[in-house]
């Protein structure tokens, strides 16, 4: 039954308030979403959420009666685990400690504004009594600020996937933030009771959120309600509902939030602060932290009491957190240690071509830095000692960086030989071109690369065991990858384009790529096809995409997934390029986003301009041609099996279209030919075998070795 305060007075107080609504496609708390989507997965949590109502129900009844008093606030430990990539997210220990200045005020009604609550709810503004400290101590015994910083791309999904390297829940408040969240939500949390039934998955415990809804300096703010909303998450992690109840639609329905002093309410995305919709007689606490309304000021006595509950409840190890032999491990029981700092970095652009800047960006944690030496071996300049150096790097190739920072506690060193890969900076290849992996050495300076952005084992390489035509191709390696909308990029050397007839401006290729997960409607793999004529100096062009069950081409595959070279298990795309893009130095970038329940994928024959290349059917006049062995070292046959009697031309050129061999000029019979060629005075390389007959051409790789 909830008990309500007499209202005597209507205030129109709405003009005091200003307040901007989240920008378009964001909400502001995705918890509920969150937890029903964990309720498919553990129907058993109601009635850990049950069981944790009657204890709530019972400690608040025994607290009115005298019992549970507490002298002191409940004490918890704090980690904050910056997921970035070196943007704006990366944001300051500052802002972190703002943010904590914050909460602290906001459940123990220290807040300033608690003097622009209406009067009605000003004799209930509850103190929780919770002080939240960042940790001192890690989960391993070192020295922590209680800011760790951690380098991937999970800063753009934004999902209980993201929350890495959580620190024990019993322990530690884990705080995750991120750049953004694919629900388009600010951030969530989980009930206690939701947590109980996960323990297998102790990680999903804690807060996640946008980093720009973290303190009220750097690029958050107190004007539209960012700066309240970590205090939103802490409360549904404390086991508060929104006011309105369990649902993620504000002013939809009257709900109510099972504590007795909040009235009954629709919850509101506005400030109107004599909202009475649910109740002509009652006012409802727009300005409650479980509300909408950003311009919240407030947690009610009743908050603040089924808080405390949940504080003393041994649902997901709340009531181990404030124990003075966890405040002791935890560094929390006294002023805090200054520690030594962690060296750690970043680079404004991963791949650069000679002579063009690279930023790099200092990302490291863990203390105050007052020194920092960076080292650039093929650079310039070769050292500095600056926070954020820019440099030029000399040769191709990966390039090592080194940072070492130190403080009055200690110094760290950090080393990276695949932060920046310098390509050449003028085209290795004139087109037509047509890349079938079957060269070992495929991937080096003046070939193509791969951008592994979060360092882990899920990469592109070259594998001799699945081809589409031939013995090799590229490989994503996806399967059973924990990673959650991994990043990784395919990226070829420079082309030559400034050649090709527009109607020849074309870019094709096959990919093969299958899923282990059978609801292919909820997957999250994709392809992005980019374009750059400047080395990405500028930008990359998008030019193809595609996503989710439209990707998966090779169906449900929930072992090692190989394809064979069925037509079946490969897709061939061709892509047509606009006439801008016959430029003299033009790159594309295969960009693919990896699912945790995708496969591995797979890229083969790569064809740059309209070249007809192996697993293509060949023109009318010429049927067939084959380059055997391959590779080749002194000796090489080319087989031709023509559909009539024409003119053949048939010549060896290297990788820049110039011809190094002439091999047969003249009038060649319908049927099997067969031509030995010595190449012996061939140096050790990739080259073409360039054959037309009539009107028909066909290009092969050759390599020499």
């Amino acid at each position: 039954m909830k008990s309500f305060y007499p209202v005597a007075l209507c205030f129109l107080l709405c003009n005091t308030f200003s307040f901007t609504v989240l920008s378009q496609g964001t909400h502001f708390c995705g918890s509920d979403a969150a937890r029903q989507q964990l309720l498919q997965e553990f129907p058993e949590m109601l009635q850990h959420e049950a069981d944790l109502e009657a204890f709530t129900k019972s400690f608040i009844e025994e607290q009115r009666n005298g019992q549970n008093s507490r002298s002191g606030p409940y004490v918890i430990p704090i980690v904050f685990h910056i997921i970035h990539q070196g943007g704006p997210e990366n944001i300051s220990d500052a802002q972190v400690i703002d943010q904590v200045r914050i909460i602290n005020e906001d459940f123990n009604k220290r807040n300033p504004d608690t003097s622009l609550v209406i009067p009605i709810f000003r004799p209930i503004i509850g103190d929780a009594q919770i002080e939240f400290r960042l940790a001192n101590i890690d989960p391993w015994g070192n020295c922590t600020n209680g800011i760790e910083r951690i380098h991937s791309s999970q800063t753009y999904v934004g999902n209980d996937y993201s929350k890495l390297n959580g620190w024990p829940r019993e322990k530690y408040l884990n705080v995750w933030v991120v750049r953004n969240m694919r629900s388009g939500a600010a951030g969530y949390s989980y009930y206690p009771g939701s947590m109980e039934a996960v323990y297998s998955v102790p990680a999903r415990d804690g807060v996640i959120i946008l980093a720009d809804y973290i303190g009220s300096i750097g690029n958050s703010n107190y004007t539209n309600g960012k700066a309240r909303a970590l205090s939103h998450e802490i409360g549904h992690y404390l086991n508060l509902k929104h006011v309105w109840g369990d649902t993620n639609q504000p002013g939809v329905a009257c709900g109510d939030d099972d504590v007795d002093d909040t009235p009954v309410t629709r919850g509101s995305t506005s400030c109107n602060l004599n909202l009475k919709y649910c109740n002509p007689q009652v006012i409802e606490n727009v300005q409650n932290h479980m509300d909408y309304s950003y311009c919240t000021r407030m947690f009610t006595e009743g908050q603040a009491q089924r808080m405390q509950a949940a504080l003393n409840s041994d649902k997901a190890d709340r009531n181990n957190l404030h124990t003075a032999a966890n405040l002791a491990a935890t560094g929390t029981d006294g002023t805090p240690t200054p520690c030594a700092p962690k060296a750690a970095f970043s680079a404004n652009k991963r791949y650069v071509c000679l002579g063009k800047p690279v930023t790099l960006l200092d990302a490291s944690y863990n203390g105050e830095i007052t020194d920092y030496y960076w080292e650039f071996p093929n650079g310039v300049p070769a050292y500095s000692i600056d926070k954020n150096p820019t440099v030029t790097f000399q040769t191709p190739g990966w390039q090592p960086v080194k940072l070492t920072v130190s403080n009055a506690q200690g110094t760290s060193t950090a080393v990276d030989t695949f932060m920046v890969f310098v390509a050449s900076d003028v085209a290795s290849f004139v087109a037509p071109y047509h890349e079938d992996f079957e060269d070992p050495n495929v991937f080096n300076e003046f070939g193509w690369t791969y951008m592994n952005y979060d360092g882990n084992e899920t990469y592109f390489k070259r594998v001799d065991f699945a081809s589409h035509w031939g013995n090799a191709c590229a490989q994503l390696n996806n399967y059973q990858s924990h990673a959650d909308r991994d990043i990784d990029e395919l990226i070829s050397p420079g082309f030559d384009l400034s050649g090709l007839a527009n109607a020849d401006l074309k870019l094709s290729f096959y990919y093969s790529l299958a899923s282990w997960n059978s609801n292919f409607s909820n997957l999250a793999d994709s392809i992005s096809v980019l374009v750059t004529s400047n080395c990405g100096t500028t930008n990359w062009i998008s030019v193809y995409k595609r996503g989710g069950s439209n990707f998966v081409n090779a169906g449900l595959q929930e072992g090692y997934f190989i394809p064979t070279q069925e037509q079946a298990f490969w897709r061939y795309v061709d892509i047509t390029l606009p006439s801008n893009w016959k430029q003299p130095n033009v790159r594309f970038k295969f960009q693919v986003f990896s699912a945790v329940k995708g496969n591995n994928f797979y890229i083969d024959d790569i064809n740059i301009g309209n070249m007809l290349i192996s697993g293509v059917e060949e023109p009318a006049q010429l049927n067939a041609v084959s380059v055997f062995p391959n590779p080749a070292s002194d000796k090489v046959s080319i087989e031709l099996n023509l559909a009539e009697t024409t003119d053949v031309s048939i010549g060896i050129s290297d990788m820049t279209g110039k011809e190094v061999l002439r091999i047969f000029q003249g009038s060649m019979e319908d049927g099997i030919t067969r031509t030995d060629v010595t190449t012996s005075s061939l140096a050790k390389g990739v080259y073409l075998v360039n054959v037309k007959a009539g009107n028909s051409v066909s290009r092969k790789k050759l390599i020499i070795q």
